[in-house]
């Protein structure tokens, strides 16, 4: 695991850390990363392919890297999208005092109670390597609405997915159903939130999720996409740094 700088150190800012949906690279946010350059010091997550680490080690190496990264008196906005929501709300309940807000988009919370999704995604692992480019494929219709993702982005979107091992995409899928939401996320509640949820996901119910959420978090602000779908920060019109 490391954190990608894609931009010079900017410690005058506040550190804003992103974390990856399921793909893990850290690279499907170039989009949206001129946009908070004005205002952020920006850092990417970033999990190797082949990583089959568990919630607690990941957690773990993640609080070190930005404790690491985090200057004296810097302000701490993280943010993550799908898997990455669930894992960033591990991790800020091990440093609630350092951050400023957390950002989660499209949180995968959904998924443990969604008994038809998790039990077809316990077989992605037993997929043959030769139909996982298939299925990548097939997947990237449910993650974006395509009359609103240009092809540069789309063609990304398929390269990170591919990116990542048959075997390592079913472990992550294993943790999403181990994600303990109602342990979690109460320890949540004094940090400032902002849920984002695109109205038109086709994977997961995030609309009624964040809304879930939102109930439980009192400290939160809900934020609703109208023609957004999953990967929302890949579409045209769809910029971080506005909806913040």
């Amino acid at each position: 695991m490391k954190l990608l700088q894609p931009y010079p150190v900017q410690p005058h800012l506040p550190l804003f850390v992103l974390f990856p949906g399921m793909d893990g690279t850290g690279k499907l946010f170039d989009k949206q990363l001129t946009g908070l350059l004005a205002r952020f010091d920006l850092r990417c997550l970033a999990i190797a392919s082949d990583d089959l680490t568990s919630w607690t080690g990941l957690v773990s190496q993640a609080v070190k890297l930005i404790l690491t990264e985090l200057s004296t008196g810097q302000e701490l906005y993280l943010c993550g999208e799908s898997f990455g929501a669930c894992f960033v709300m591990q991790v800020a309940q091990q440093i609630e005092a350092k951050i400023t807000q957390l950002v989660l988009i499209n949180p995968a919370s959904s998924f443990a109670r969604l008994p038809l999704l998790a039990a077809g995604s316990a077989l992605s692992g037993l997929l043959p390597d030769a139909l996982y480019p298939l299925s990548a494929m097939i997947l990237v219709n449910f993650l974006i609405n395509g009359d609103r993702v240009a092809p540069p982005e789309r063609q990304s979107l398929i390269d990170a997915i591919l990116s990542v091992r048959p075997q390592t995409a079913a472990w992550r899928l294993n943790l999403l159903r181990q994600f303990p939401v109602h342990t979690i996320v109460p320890k949540l509640v004094d940090i400032p939130i902002l849920l984002i949820a695109g109205a038109l996901d086709r994977l997961l119910p995030s609309s009624s999720e964040v809304n879930i959420l939102a109930r439980m978090l009192p400290n939160s602000k809900t934020l609703l996409l109208p023609r957004s779908g999953h990967a929302c920060l890949l579409e045209r019109d769809i910029y971080l740094a506005d909806l913040l």
